[in-house]
């Protein structure tokens, strides 16, 4: 039996009835709800779900959208990703895309478990950008843009679909494309020491700056690594992702402090050191050296990051992709614009 958060009519934003293509909150409601339909998608396969039975069109064919392919991947035969049309006729609102290519977050049961599992430990470690998921994901996009001669796409993804529109929208950036993307509940891969609420504050700030100065250790003994990895980091300063967190979620909520803390060490000499190790990481500098070239999917540059302000319901509800389509939502945007030595930019609203 399907779950009612599955049913666009009971939990899907039925409120918008139309949309403004030029209202961030509806752009954030659309890519939100194809997200949902591509896991839905997913939901519908397994359990054999076609036809009128099938739940997933009810979330697309509202906002006049059509599923033209669905993304598999090749170890568990699931669908991970789908890229949607835009079905009004070409060209639409300046401000609507012409395609948005979505990714599923991970899916909690047994049939699933196993290979999302797998991806899931591939964004903590690093090496997303290895698995045959992201390369699945992004010949998608390259195809898109080379059949259609577009880069009027969207990406879209929740969790650890997240992670892989992100290492997506960053391989296309550094070709000086920029696709409008929306990062939902977006992993930060990093061990953030708020979880341990037992120490005290000066006692975190000791062990955060030892773990700053450790990396920015191997990071300058590492010359070479360090500035293909700047390098690199500067080339995606102009693609501003749409990071969409909420402070009670553990695996995303890192991403507030991520940036707050670059903009408050400005002008310090830990906060230089700091501005350099938030670019690359140790893993990345190690796997540069190995040869591995591992990408770590929360190292951005730039961002503008919304954050919810509305309390939920423990960390699951505050890790979902619902709280991001209704309308009471109440959130807090700021704008991090990285520029060229060492600089970060920050507007807020």
């Amino acid at each position: 039996m399907a779950s009612n958060l599955d049913v666009f009519e009971i939990s899907g934003p039925i409120h918008l009835s139309s949309i403004d293509w030029s209202c961030p909150h509806d752009q954030r409601v659309v890519a939100a709800s194809l997200v949902q339909a591509t896991c839905i998608q997913e939901k519908d396969r397994e359990n054999k779900r076609a036809g009128s039975e099938a739940l997933a069109p009810a979330w697309w064919q509202p906002f006049h959208f059509e599923c033209i392919k669905v993304l598999i991947d090749n170890h568990d035969s699931s669908i991970f990703g789908c890229i949607y049309e835009f079905n009004r006729p070409f060209p639409g609102h300046p401000s609507s895309p012409r395609f948005v290519v979505t990714f599923r977050g991970t899916l909690p049961d047994r049939r699933h478990g196993f290979q999302d599992g797998f991806l899931d430990l591939c964004v903590i470690f690093g090496g997303i950008n290895k698995t045959a998921r992201f390369e699945t994901a992004l010949d998608a996009v390259q195809k898109l843009m080379t059949d259609y001669n577009t880069q009027d796409i969207w990406l879209a993804g929740h969790s650890l679909g997240a992670s892989i529109a992100t290492v997506t929208g960053k391989y296309i950036a550094k070709t000086n494309i920029h696709l409008k993307t929306f990062l939902f509940n977006p992993p930060f891969a990093s061990i953030p020491l708020d979880w341990f609420s037992n120490l005290d504050n000066k006692l975190k700030e000791r062990l955060r700056i030892c773990k700053t100065i450790l990396k920015g250790g191997v990071s300058l003994f590492m010359q070479n690594q360090r500035k293909k990895s700047l390098d690199e980091f500067s080339k995606l300063a102009a693609w501003t992702p749409y990071l969409y967190v909420n402070p009670g979620d553990p695996i995303s909520a890192s991403y507030i402090t991520y940036f707050e803390e670059r903009k408050e060490k400005e002008g310090k000499i830990i906060g230089y050191v700091e501005q350099v190790v938030t670019r690359t990481s140790l893993r990345e500098s190690c796997s540069g050296v190995l040869g591995r070239g591992i990408e770590m999917s929360h190292l951005l540059p730039s961002a503008s990051l919304a954050v919810n302000q509305n309390k939920l319901n423990g960390w699951y509800e505050s890790h979902g992709i619902h709280q991001w389509w209704q309308q009471d939502t109440s959130l807090e945007f700021s704008e991090y614009h990285y520029q060229h030595k060492t600089k970060l930019m920050h507007f807020k609203s």
